[in-house]
C-alpha cells in the first residue's frame, strides 16, 4: 500500500470517528425510547424546577455545539428540546418541536438562547 493510499484511509477512518461521536445518542438501559405524555406532563409540572438529572433516566441525542441541546424523543412522535450553556445549571429552554423540527410549543424559557 503507499504512502498515499494510507494517508487517504486515515483522513477516512478519522473523519468517520469525528461524525459518529459528533451526534451522540445515549439511552439509558430498560427505558422505553421515549417520553409518554404523563411523564412529560410531571416534568411540565416542576416548572422552572426542572433540572437536567430529572431527564437522566431517557433516551436523548445530543445535538448542541457550544450550548447543550438534547433531543429527547416523545409519545406522538414528536420530540423535547432541552438547551442550556451548563449542566452545572436548570436547562434555560424546554420546547416540542415536531418531526420537521419547527418549534410547537414552549414549555419552560428561562433565558432563551
Amino acid at each position: 500500500m503507499t504512502l498515499s493510499k494510507c494517508l487517504k484511509l486515515s483522513v477516512t477512518l478519522l473523519f468517520l470517528l469525528m461524525f459518529s461521536t459528533a451526534c451522540q445518542s445515549h439511552k439509558e438501559p430498560g427505558t422505553s425510547g421515549y417520553i409518554s405524555l404523563n411523564e412529560l406532563e410531571s416534568l411540565v409540572d416542576k416548572g422552572a424546577a426542572l433540572n437536567w438529572s430529572d431527564f437522566d433516566k431517557y433516551p436523548y441525542e445530543d445535538i448542541g455545539s457550544g450550548v447543550y441541546i438534547r433531543r429527547y424523543p416523545i409519545e406522538g412522535e414528536q420530540q423535547l428540546l432541552v438547551r442550556g450553556k451548563s449542566l452545572e445549571k436548570p436547562p434555560e429552554q424546554i420546547s416540542i418541536v415536531d418531526q420537521k423540527g419547527e418549534e410547537q410549543d414552549v414549555l419552560l424559557c428561562v433565558n432563551p438562547i
